[in-house]
């Protein structure tokens, strides 16, 4: 029996790794982003690998897939910082949520 019950060591490790790739895909901010888009990209980021994770049974994420992930927060960040200030925020969150909605469904399939 796991440490934590009835919860399967594997998804402990798994859910490990998520965090782990999520903490690191934070670091693809661009200077000069806001510093509370660090916590909004960690959790989205967290939740989209999630997401996979229990849609799709992705558990096994490589440098390609965080890499992926990273060009999508920058590539996020780069338009919000580009629409004026009061927008910015919700531009980042919402440009970011459906990019990474997208990356779920539909990247690494065989379309």
């Amino acid at each position: 029996m796991s440490t934590f019950g009835n919860v399967p060591l594997e998804d402990v490790q798994i859910v490990g790794r998520a965090a782990d790739m999520a903490a690191l895909v934070v670091r693809a901010l661009p200077d000069g982003a806001p510093a509370e888009w660090y916590p909004i990209t960690y959790e989205l980021v967290l939740e989209a690998v999630l997401h996979d994770w229990v849609t799709n049974g992705t558990d096994d994420l490589d440098s390609g897939d965080a890499e992926d992930v990273e060009n999508i927060v920058r590539a996020s960040a780069d338009i919000a910082l580009h629409q004026e200030p009061a927008l910015q925020e919700i531009s980042y969150r919402t440009v970011l949520k459906g990019w990474l909605a997208d990356w779920v469904e539909n990247w690494g399939s065989d379309e």
